[in-house]
């Protein structure tokens, strides 16, 4: 899933490509900072949305500072220091990452299951910090997570059935976004039709990779019956944009609208749009 919830730079003006990347930084910052260098390995671009879009439903700026870092020594970067945005998507982050290695052991492929064997130790304290600080939602990942084995085990051949334990996880990732009770629902359904999307998209990415290693994939199920995954896989997608837009278009965002409105107009739909293409290069 990672990578899949970003805007498309080509839209964003400067000064708002360069607060979508000082959100970036400050949280690779922060994970080093809360759980130590190795954690920064598991950085990715769709929690920076987690991050943006709690600070935006608080008002919250943040101080951004000009810093050096690991892949830019010599020159500054402006870098957003610690808010309760990135306190959440670096929590969250290691809670999926974890669970996500502990997937990958059972994995069918050898290589991903001993890189992922040999990682699972190295980040065992920082799971226990994160699961700490967020019971519920560690709680909400490992059900997710198990609820997904027991869909691949069955071999289940219902994309919504296959795409709903990510969407159960992004609804609880993102009902952590706002402690008002009257928002919570709205972005539970905000993130549950995000991460059916991500898991669509995904899916068909994978449909070739996954068809030579034997790997469960809820299309090559159905390639007997559907001549067209891929174009069902964008029909799908774009009736789970169409929720996200309407769940997102109730949230009052107070500050990063700009590149949240990019986000989510823009950059989910260019994902969409790009399934065939990538899907039929690999």
């Amino acid at each position: 899933m990672f990578g899949t919830v970003k805007p498309l730079v080509d839209e964003l003006k400067v000064r708002e490509y360069t607060e979508y990347k000082s959100v970036y930084c400050g949280l690779c910052k922060l994970l080093k900072k809360r759980y130590g260098f190795f954690s920064r390995l598991l950085l990715n671009y769709d929690l920076v949305i987690v991050a943006m879009l709690t600070d935006g439903l608080l008002g919250e700026t943040g101080e951004v500072n000009a810093e050096r870092c690991i892949t830019s020594p010599v020159k500054k970067r402006p870098i957003l220091q610690e808010t309760k945005g990135l306190n959440l998507a670096a929590d969250a982050l290691i809670i999926l990452s974890w669970h996500k290695l502990k997937d990958n052991i059972s994995d069918e492929k050898l290589f991903k299951k001993v890189v992922s064997a040999c990682c699972l130790p190295l980040y065992s304290r920082s799971f226990k910090k994160a699961a700490k600080a967020r019971p519920e939602l560690s709680d909400a990942v490992l059900k997710a997570m198990e609820k997904q084995k027991a869909t691949e085990d069955e071999k289940s051949k219902l994309i919504d059935k296959a795409a709903e334990p990510t969407g159960d996880m992004l609804a609880e990732i993102f009902a952590q976004t706002s402690q008002k009770d009257d928002e919570k629902e709205n972005l539970r359904k905000f993130g549950r039709f995000i991460g059916q999307a991500i898991y669509v998209i995904d899916a068909a990415k994978d449909i070739n990779e996954d068809l030579k290693s034997g790997s469960y994939n809820v299309f090559n199920l159905n390639k007997e019956q559907d001549e067209n995954p891929l174009e069902t896989a964008k029909i799908l997608c774009n009736m789970y944009a169409s929720e996200v837009t309407l769940a997102y278009n109730k949230l009052e965002i107070k500050t990063h609208k700009p590149v949240l409105d990019n986000i989510i107009y823009i950059g989910l739909l260019n994902a969409i749009n790009n399934i065939t293409t990538k899907t039929e290069a690999d």
